[in-house]
């Protein structure tokens, strides 16, 4: 009976022997998992080669940003450096020379188109122009105050970009560079379509206005480009300088003018993409009995999340707001153009598109930025399942946090970019345009009926 009890014995210690191996192995396997992790996100964080490697919301944006330097937004230093701590806002660099050589010749150009304006008579119709010049002025200076913040913006951003790369956070399906790519190449593709139509439509409405007066078929390049830019001859000379001037400055005006908007978009996007990636976290621990020490991490997490973003929507407000405002006037001012009375059907092209293409890119900036909002409400569908015996005062404080703040991207906290201020901005379109077409009306039946008129 001894010998059977002592045989039992050392079996059961055998056996408790092999299983305290396995969990000590499992815990060795996890904590080499842990040190490898913390490894490579210390070389992250120093600008190791693992980083340029990384889905990070910089290596997405620095192709957009080495364009933009070419016309003078987004004056940084270093911008083709692959860590984001060598980019920089110099006052005395390259990028601040180009800037201040487009706000020079921008700022000539909209005085001269000011001075024929007043010159003429300025009405609701042909100051399009100058309000275009204006808004670009504005635009640059809004980007280089957003330039200055530059550092304090993407340092802590690239940090939590470095966090969320590894477990517990799994990846996204689609990389944060092809969605950003994928963007730009589409709304930049159809920017310069509307830019061509924009010229085609212009030169046969001249031509047809030079055949109406002189009673010739033909117009010349030459005397459509003195009609276009009228204001710079005013100041310099008839020649090929002066024509590429006035083209240049034109294809700037307008690349800022969508770049304002498609910057919003990718910004939008890299933000929602982490607030995704952290619910998709949180509703992996569905069903489960999760400790208050692990909620306590968790909400650490969101509180850099919802930091980012606030920090992010004070940087970006003037350029929210003017890009809003912008796009709300030219709507109406294209769909007025387009329900009164057109001359051809080049112009119906331009007009058509030109507008169509507006309310596709402003509904592209509203649903981008409303996702933030969405993805970051996404957690509590989860946390309202946790039954009450696991209901802690850590989860209580996460829900509470969840719903204290209003997360996504805002005009002075005037508006936010969610749905239902885009239906609400719709809204006000219709009853704004519907208004300008009755005003309209009267001096339509007034008008000369001849299209040469």
């Amino acid at each position: 009976m001894r010998h059977s009890s002592w045989i039992s014995c050392c079996s059961d210690l055998s056996k408790m022997s092999a299983a305290a191996v396995g969990i000590l192995k499992r815990l060795k396997v996890r904590r080499q998992k842990q040190r490898t992790v913390l490894a490579m996100r210390w070389r992250c964080a120093k600008g190791g080669i693992e980083f340029k490697e990384l889905d990070t919301f910089y290596r997405a944006i620095r192709p957009y940003l080495c364009v933009a330097q070419v016309f003078g937004i987004m004056p940084l230093s270093n911008v083709l450096s692959r860590d984001p701590q060598d980019v920089k806002f110099r006052l005395r660099s390259i990028g601040m020379c180009f800037t201040g050589l487009f706000l020079l010749l921008g700022g000539i150009k909209t005085l001269m188109e000011a001075n024929i304006l007043f010159k003429t008579g300025l009405n609701a119709k042909n100051m399009m122009n100058l309000v275009f010049l204006i808004v670009g002025i504005v635009n640059w200076l809004n980007f280089i105050g957003f330039a200055r913040s530059w550092s304090k913006l993407i340092l802590p951003w690239s940090s939590l970009d470095i966090l969320m790369q590894f477990p517990p956070y799994a990846p996204c399906k689609h990389s944060l560079r092809s969605k950003l790519r994928l963007i730009g190449c589409v709304v930049g593709s159809m920017a310069v379509a509307d830019h061509v139509l924009y010229y085609a439509s212009g030169y046969y409405s001249y031509m047809h206005i030079f055949h109406c007066q002189t009673n010739h078929s033909r117009v010349s390049f030459g005397s459509y480009v003195e009609k276009e830019f009228s204001d710079i001859f005013e100041l310099l000379p008839h020649n090929m300088f002066s024509i590429f001037y006035g083209f240049w400055l034109n294809v700037a005006f307008t690349f800022l003018w969508n770049f304002m908007d498609i910057f919003i978009v990718l910004t939008s996007i890299g933000l929602a993409q982490r607030f995704q990636q952290f619910a998709d976290r949180i509703s992996a621990l569905t069903d489960r009995q999760v400790p208050d020490a692990l909620w306590y991490d968790i909400r650490r997490d969101h509180i850099r999340l919802c930091e980012l973003a606030s920090l992010v929507d004070a940087r970006m407000s003037s350029i929210v707001f003017v890009s809003c405002a912008n796009n709300v006037y030219v709507i109406c001012n294209q769909a007025l153009a387009i329900f009164t009375k057109l001359r051809h059907p080049i112009n119906y092209v331009y007009f058509w598109y030109s507008l169509l293409f507006l309310l596709a890119r402003t509904s592209l900036v509203f649903m981008s930025a409303s996702k933030i909002h969405d993805a970051s409400l996404l957690p509590l569908r989860t946390l309202y399942l946790v039954p009450s015996t696991h209901w802690t005062q850590e989860v209580q404080r996460f829900v509470s946090q969840l719903t204290a703040e209003f997360v996504g991207l805002s005009g002075y906290r005037l508006f936010y970019l969610t749905r239902k201020s885009l239906f609400g901005m719709m809204a006000t379109l219709v009853t704004y345009e519907l208004m300008l077409l009755q005003m309209d009306a009267k001096n339509q039946r007034a008008g000369d009926p001849n299209l040469c008129a």
